[in-house]
């Protein structure tokens, strides 16, 4: 075989034969070198795949960032728009109240509950029942409260010209039978343009909101 084209056969199996030139490198003492370089390439393999990683999961957190912040701001216009609503409701309280003197305490009921239903969304029902363990007053007698069912939300409502702290008590119970009655834990609220002290500070205990000429 010529020299020359014995250098091109070694050239080339030292190109595309692994063993051939693991020997070669082996013979003229670069064989551990080689194997050390191999091992480096193989370990930034990994890293790179691992960063590669990193940077597919850092991008899915992004969207999921921002899916949240989307939330957030939808969240904060429906907040803006139920201030709005309630701001509304108590100016219709105050106007509504201070008129209350030509009206009979019926006329300012059914008055008050076309504003609710106007400002809630959902209809005002009277939701009565036999309270047989006296829940409600100590004695078993018969429960008539409002009652708003709206989007699988149920919410008692008190409302009444004036309410006492004895009002704030009795609806408290109210909820109370309402929840062993059927299974669901209503939101309870009070409607009213005259609100005395006292029962503010009893629905306050209570987590009870409470609607007057004098919410802020």
């Amino acid at each position: 075989m010529a020299e020359a084209e014995l250098k091109s056969r070694i050239l080339t199996l030292l190109e595309e034969d692994r063993e051939f030139r693991m020997s070669v490198a082996g013979l003229v003492g670069f064989k551990e070198v080689l194997e050390r370089l191999e091992e480096h390439d193989r370990r930034f393999d990994e890293i790179l795949a691992t960063l590669e990683e990193h940077s597919r999961r850092f991008e899915e957190h992004d969207r999921k960032f921002e899916g949240i912040l989307l939330t957030l701001k939808e969240h904060s216009k429906r907040f803006e728009e139920h201030g709005r609503m309630l701001k509304g409701l108590d100016l219709k309280i105050e106007a509504l109240g201070s008129r209350w003197g030509i009206f009979s305490e019926q006329s300012f009921r059914e008055g008050m509950k076309r504003i609710v239903e106007q400002y809630f969304g959902g209809e005002v029902e009277r939701w009565v029942t036999d309270d047989e363990e006296g829940i409600v007053f100590g004695h078993p007698s018969k429960v008539e409260v409002d009652l708003i069912v709206k989007d699988g939300e149920h919410i008692l409502v008190e409302i009444k010209s004036s309410i006492h702290k004895s009002d704030v008590s009795k609806l408290f119970r109210e909820g109370k039978l309402y929840e062993k009655a059927k299974g669901v834990k209503p939101k309870l609220v009070i409607i009213s343009p005259f609100v005395e002290d006292d029962a503010k500070e009893e629905a306050e205990l209570q987590g009870i909101p409470v609607f007057t000429r004098t919410s802020v």
